[in-house]
């Protein structure tokens, strides 16, 4: 089925990939993490990791591991000057991503929250979305100059501002203390913090909420689920129910 790409999209697509040497090598933009133009809920990360292109020895995926298209899978030189088939496998690989091969030890782990929230990743009700939408490698922390972090995030943010107010997002999920004081620099949001701090063993979460693009409410936690320290089975658990009890009270 022929897929309709918006002029905003079609536009990020081409954009020629940042001269530099930590973008991840064929990588293609990850404009989403499954469906946006269905879900309801959207979690917000800092980018995509190199393991959505990349296995353990750094060779590309291929074949059924392959996760995303690649210019090496899709058999071109770039998506400057691509057909607009071309881009539509782009585009429909990212829609497709939790049908296919998803990273689901990262992903899953925001799972328990989204189904709290009646959405979910599988069902093409909650989606993925990063404020830059290259893949890096090294990670986004150990890129060494913070200038080309900057430069990354001043060039997705617009795309990202039009991805949220033109799709029917109506909630956003900010996952980390990173990813929050980012947001709040780039858009402009104001975010307040929640009463509660949630507590574990070895680590803790503040919980900010506030309002996004066209007012889209936004709830953020600042520990990062996924490898902040400390972060138990518990903690997740209590965190999806705070935030699931702050969505119903927005």
């Amino acid at each position: 089925m022929k897929i309709e790409i918006p002029s905003y999209v079609e536009k990020r697509l081409r954009q020629p990939m940042p001269d530099n040497h930590f973008i991840v090598k064929n990588s293609t933009p990850v404009l989403s993490f499954g469906d946006s133009r269905t879900a309801h809920v959207a979690t917000l990360g800092l980018n995509p990791s190199r393991i959505e292109f990349l296995d353990k020895k750094g060779e590309e995926l291929v074949g059924p591991n392959r996760r995303l298209e690649t210019l090496t899978s899709l058999q071109v030189p770039s998506l400057s000057d691509a057909s607009i088939e071309v881009l539509e496998k782009v585009v429909e690989g990212c829609h497709r991503y939790f049908l296919r091969q998803p990273y689901w030890k990262w992903f899953g782990q925001l799972e328990p929250i989204l189904q709290l929230l009646g959405t979910s990743y599988k069902t093409g009700t909650a989606c993925h979305l990063d404020l830059v939408q290259w893949a890096t490698d090294p990670v986004w922390g150990k890129i060494p100059d913070p200038v080309i972090r900057k430069k990354l995030i001043t060039a997705d943010a617009n795309f990202l501002r039009e991805q949220l107010i033109s799709n029917s997002i109506g909630l956003l999920l900010l996952n980390g203390s990173s990813v929050i004081n980012i947001v709040q620099k780039t858009f402009g949001l104001v975010l307040h913090r929640h009463p509660k701090t949630l507590v574990s063993r070895s680590a803790k979460t503040d919980i900010l909420v506030g309002s996004g693009p066209l007012g889209i409410p936004v709830i953020g936690w600042t520990v990062n689920i996924q490898s902040s320290f400390g972060v138990t089975n518990e903690l997740r658990q209590s965190l999806a129910d705070e935030v699931s009890t702050v969505r119903a009270n927005l």
